[in-house]
C-alpha cells in the first residue's frame, strides 16, 4: 500500500476474483485508489471510478499470513548427528517455507460488486489504513447520522454532557475533529504573552540605563544590553529622558 501527498491510499497489485458490474475479469490485476471523494479501480487497459455515495459495503476478511511447505525434522546417530540433522533441517526449512499474506477486499456499490484478493497487508492492518474509509462512509449514512444524534440528544437532555460539549459532539458527526496540541497550545500563548509584552514596553515611555547609558523602556526589569537588574531592592534606576 503506498499513500500519496494528498493523502490518497493505493492499493498495488489486486487480484480480481470475481466482479459483477464492473469491467474486470477474475484473474486479472488491478490497483484500488481510494481518493478523497471516489474509489477508482485502474487495470491495464480498464478503468472504473464511482464516488463514496455509490459504496453501499465494504468489507475485510481472510486468514492473513498463511505458511506452507517445511516440515523438516532434524535426525542423526549419536549427539553430533543429531544437532547436524536439527541444523540441516531448520535451514531445508527456511529455504523451502513459504509465508503468503490472504487479504479479501470486497466492495459493493449501487451497480455491482467486486471482489479482491490483496497480499500487502494483513486484514486487520489494511483495516487500520482505510480507516479514513470507513470514517467517510459512516458520515454518508443517514440512518448512522440519525442513531449517533439521538444519544446524544438523550444525554444533553439528561444532563450527562453540558451544552457546549454537546454542540462540539455534533459537529464531530460530519467535520473532522481539530484537536488542540497542549504543547503547541502552550507555546502559542507564551509567544503571545511575550508579544503583548514587548508591544506594551515599545509603547513606555523611555529612559536611560544608569549602567551603560542604553535607552530602554522605563519600566523594563533588567537592560537587554548589560543586563542591570532594576527590581525591588535593586540600586540601580533607570533615568527619564
Amino acid at each position: 500500500m503506498s499513500m500519496s501527498a494528498e493523502g490518497q491510499l493505493r492499493l498495488e497489485g489486486c487480484t480480481v476474483l470475481g466482479a459483477n458490474g464492473f469491467p474486470f475479469a477474475a484473474g486479472g490485476t488491478l490497483s484500488v485508489q481510494f481518493e478523497e471523494k471516489s474509489v477508482n479501480f485502474i487495470g491495464p487497459g480498464r478503468t472504473a471510478s464511482f464516488s463514496y455515495a455509490e459504496l453501499a459495503e465494504l468489507d475485510i476478511s481472510g486468514p492473513g499470513s498463511v505458511t506452507t511447505g517445511g516440515g523438516f525434522v532434524g535426525g542423526g546417530f549419536g549427539v553430533e548427528g543429531a544437532l547436524q540433522g536439527m541444523a540441516i533441517a531448520t535451514v531445508l526449512n527456511l529455504i523451502s517455507t513459504r509465508t503468503k499474506i490472504h487479504t479479501f477486499l470486497t466492495l459493493i456499490t449501487n451497480f455491482g460488486e467486486i471482489h479482491l484478493h490483496y497480499s500487502g497487508m494483513e486484514p486487520s492492518a489494511l483495516r487500520i489504513a482505510l480507516a479514513p474509509v470507513f470514517v467517510k462512509l459512516r458520515r454518508l449514512d443517514p440512518a448512522w447520522i440519525a442513531q449517533r444524534t439521538s444519544v446524544l440528544d438523550q444525554q444533553c437532555a439528561a444532563g450527562v454532557i453540558d451544552r457546549e460539549s454537546y454542540v462540539a459532539a455534533m459537529r464531530r458527526l460530519s467535520v473532522a475533529s481539530d484537536w488542540k496540541d497542549p504543547v503547541l497550545e502552550m507555546r502559542d500563548l507564551k509567544a503571545l504573552k511575550e508579544a503583548s509584552d514587548q508591544a506594551l514596553l515599545d509603547s513606555a515611555p523611555k529612559g536611560s540605563c544608569p549602567n551603560c547609558g542604553s535607552v530602554i523602556p522605563v519600566i523594563s526589569e533588567s537592560c537587554p544590553k548589560c543586563k542591570a537588574a532594576f527590581g525591588i531592592g535593586s540600586a540601580w534606576q533607570i533615568l527619564p529622558l
